[in-house]
């Protein structure tokens, strides 16, 4: 569908959807901090559950800007450059600290880093796009994420293996990224008439199917259900209501704008560290 000739209702460019991933991270986050003061145990909860709808916008912008940018290498790079910025300096204030402090504590305790996933299903997308036999390069970011999904199952408390090295979101956010990706590949290839509407009531899906496939394989390797993971990630498949609203635009995209945007992780825990500090 041409985009000047876009319905009203698709009123949702790639911008806004950015700004309302900042938001449920940030409610997240704040959820999470709350947790640690005694009688918020609802709010916290409550402020989690909507950050649930954080991270399939995130994925679901990676492969729409894998599958339109025109400078592929440097989108990866920038991810790589942001994740060590975010990574190395959060290691020093954050893990080490906490461990230094709390002996009880090891690193396998500690959360999983969500722009780690973000790094290696960048590096899984890039791969696939590239020609011929390189596309097997791809097996690598993915031997990585299903490294850490396996090791989660079978060996959580590896000292091999920190909690906070690994993919947080494993065969979920794989998932995430390779449909997400491979569906809307397929139709600029075999239905580039396709319209915004149609794709995105494929977007809509995408979050439910691949959490239900993440849940199923999990139940069958752990031969158990794991009700808690599944009733809290859930919500994450509310995230697709926002796909339903895509315009295919970017959106406003100005150059402080895409710094700020790699900057913004490392900004707000910063801010609501010191705040709770504080508090």
């Amino acid at each position: 569908m041409n985009e000047q000739t876009a319905p009203r209702y698709l009123f949702l460019s790639g911008f806004w959807l950015k700004v309302l991933a900042f938001l449920f991270m940030t409610i997240d986050h704040l959820g999470v901090f709350l947790s640690r003061i005694p009688g918020t145990y609802e709010v916290a909860g409550a402020f989690r559950i909507i950050g649930r709808l954080a991270f399939p916008l995130f994925v679901f912008l990676l492969a729409e800007g894998m599958r339109l940018s025109h400078r592929k290498g440097r989108y990866v790079l920038r991810i790589l450059i942001a994740y060590l910025i975010i990574t190395i300096p959060e290691t020093i204030l954050v893990y080490i600290p906490a461990l230094a402090d709390l002996a009880q504590v090891s690193p396998t305790t500690l959360e999983a880093h969500p722009f780690t996933d973000i790094l290696f299903l960048g590096l899984t997308l890039y791969c696939l796009t590239l020609k011929g036999p390189k596309k097997l390069l791809s097996l690598l970011p993915i031997g990585f994420i299903l490294s850490s999904y396996f090791v989660g199952i079978f060996a959580p408390s590896t000292p091999y293996f920190p909690l906070y090295l690994r993919s947080g979101y494993g065969l979920y956010g794989l998932l995430l990224a390779l449909l997400f990706f491979g569906v809307n590949l397929f139709l600029d290839k075999k239905r580039p008439d396709a319209s915004r509407l149609e794709r995105n009531f494929g977007n809509l899906l995408i979050p439910g199917v691949a959490l239900i496939f993440a849940f199923l394989m999990g139940f069958i390797l752990q031969n158990q259900f794991h009700l808690d993971w599944l009733l809290w990630e859930s919500y994450a498949a509310l995230s697709g209501v926002f796909l339903l609203f895509y315009s295919g635009k970017r959106g406003y995209d100005a150059t402080w704008w895409r710094i700020f945007s790699y900057g913004y992780f490392l900004l707000h825990m910063a801010v609501l560290y010191l705040i709770f500090a504080f508090l």
